[in-house]
């Protein structure tokens, strides 16, 4: 697939390009304060799918981040299990990358699987397990995150006052919830959190040259079967929200590091 997004972007004859790219994960909503916002509907970029679960909106922002750089975000993905092929899942990442993006920060909404986190943890992700299939683009990076960036981030953010958790995060198909057996196979495996995304456009952007960070928002902790049975899509939504402050907050230093 490919959208018709560079001649949009000339076409609205915004002032700057944008030095970040961001994509946010479920029910995240964060970056409200850009000066001179500009959105735009996915509906209005040829080429490029509707977004279909609850809590991604399908908007493209522009806008620059007070006292910062010029962001580009995506209000929205695409997962596999919707039924999209793998280029619509990764879609957002080569809209990105045509119009010269070198930087990509993806968030995610993800199930904790270490005992003592809780909902509304940040995790920083330090590497992943790709348990999608079939094979991604870019598969096969062996250093997908930028750990510099990271280990920066994770410094300003404490500064800052948010204290992040770093792991790895497992990237299953879903839509389903893990079962118990799947959670304690999980952990054997040495994953810290577990979610439905991020695995395809991390590995494209690496192998494009991008620098990746990527956050998860654990939502639900997934250490005991009776959690796990209790976990919806709602709920996870609804957590995302009331820890997009802190979110804001890390992405705020993460577009300056």
């Amino acid at each position: 697939m490919e959208a018709n997004f560079s001649d949009f972007f000339d076409s609205s004859r915004l002032p700057l390009r944008p030095e970040f790219g961001i994509v946010l994960g479920s029910g995240i909503v964060v970056l409200e304060d850009l000066e001179d916002r500009f959105d735009v509907s996915y509906g209005r970029i040829q080429g490029l799918p509707k977004t279909t679960v609850a809590g991604h909106q399908g908007v493209l922002s522009f806008g620059r981040i007070p006292g910062g750089p010029v962001v580009l975000i995506a209000r929205g993905r695409f997962h596999l299990y919707e039924g999209h092929p793998l280029e619509h899942s990764t879609c957002i990442v080569r809209l990105f990358e045509k119009i010269g993006l070198r930087k990509l920060i993806l968030t995610n909404a993800a199930g904790g699987l270490k005992a003592g986190w809780w909902p509304g943890d940040l995790m920083l992700i330090r590497d992943h397990l790709n348990l999608q299939f079939p094979r991604h683009e870019g598969e096969g990076q062996r250093n997908v995150y930028d750990q510099a960036w990271g280990d920066q981030v994770m410094r300003d953010a404490a500064f800052a006052g948010v204290s992040m958790r770093a792991g790895v995060y497992a990237g299953l198909l879903g839509p389903t919830y893990e079962t118990p057996a799947e959670v304690r196979w999980l952990q054997k495996t040495g994953a810290d959190a577990v979610g439905m995304s991020t695995v395809p456009e991390a590995n494209l952007a690496a192998s494009l040259g991008m620098k990746v960070l990527a956050i998860s928002c654990i939502t639900n902790v997934a250490v005991s079967p009776d959690a796990q049975a209790s976990t919806c899509h709602e709920e996870v939504v609804d957590v995302a929200k009331k820890a997009s402050q802190a979110l804001d907050a890390v992405l705020h230093v993460a577009c300056r590091s």
